[in-house]
């Protein structure tokens, strides 16, 4: 039965429909993911346009019958600071192409809402390293998807303390550097101090989840192994991901 629906949201997709329309993509807690078709917006300004742009958190009125339609929308948060640096621009649309791409139409995936508003307000109003806001959304996600790695011990033989570990691609588990001849997959070399990162993001409250920092090589470290932990068990490619290593590869 159609009906009108309010509900809050983040818009993390924009396409382009017809002359004048455009559907965008806004992820909700109550609804999960959902498409929305806004009609005429294109040839609006003002208010209405702006609660509806990418990277925004508004709040939405629906109507709801075969599909949504955008009756009106008032923005509650707005992150144009973003815009204004493109490594950090660049990282939001491989979160949101990520999120789009990982998750089905209304799927509710716990905490993945927040999650993203606060990957949002670190690099727009706290500045953190964007290496870490990377990884610890990457392994975060990864967890909520159902592929939480296992990183209390060796997998093998049980042991707590190791110079350097292997964690395993294939099933998230950490193998000490005497077990790993015995175990075959794909594995990167973590230093204890990419591992402490790795616990402190699976196990923090979700508040303090981008409150920390690491020096410029367990940054780079820990960004690899997540970004190929996630995509690996994800299997999908980000083309935004592409073009935030490339801004890198240039400096």
């Amino acid at each position: 039965m159609a009906q009108h629906v309010t509900v809050k949201g983040l818009v993390i997709r924009e396409t382009d429909f017809g002359d004048s329309d455009r559907y965008i993509t806004v992820l909700t807690a109550e609804l999960g993911k959902i498409e929305v078709l806004c009609r005429g917006i294109r040839r609006k300004k003002g208010r209405l346009a702006n609660a509806v742009a990418l990277f925004c958190y508004s709040e939405f009125t629906l109507f709801s019958g075969r599909r949504y339609t955008l009756n009106d929308a008032e923005i509650e948060t707005q992150f144009w600071g973003i815009t204004g640096n493109i490594e950090h621009y660049a990282l939001c649309c491989y979160f949101a192409e990520l999120v789009n791409l990982a998750t089905e139409e209304e799927q509710k995936v716990d905490d993945l809402l927040p999650m993203f508003l606060r990957a949002l307000y670190a690099l727009d109003r706290q500045k953190r390293q964007i290496q870490v806001v990377k990884a610890a959304f990457e392994l975060r996600l990864a967890a909520a998807l159902g592929y939480l790695p296992e990183l209390h011990s060796c997998a093998v033989c049980g042991e707590t303390e190791c110079d350097t570990w292997s964690f395993l691609l294939e099933n998230g588990a950490l193998v000490c550097q005497g077990c790993r001849k015995r175990v075959g997959g794909t594995y990167f070399d973590v230093p204890q101090g990419v591992l402490d990162a790795m616990r402190y993001i699976l196990s923090c409250p979700g508040k303090k989840l981008f409150a920390f920092a690491v020096n410029t090589q367990t940054a780079q470290q820990l960004g690899a192994v997540c970004e190929r932990y996630l995509l690996y068990h994800l299997d999908i490619h980000c083309k935004t991901l592409d073009f935030y290593h490339s801004l890198f590869q240039m400096e």
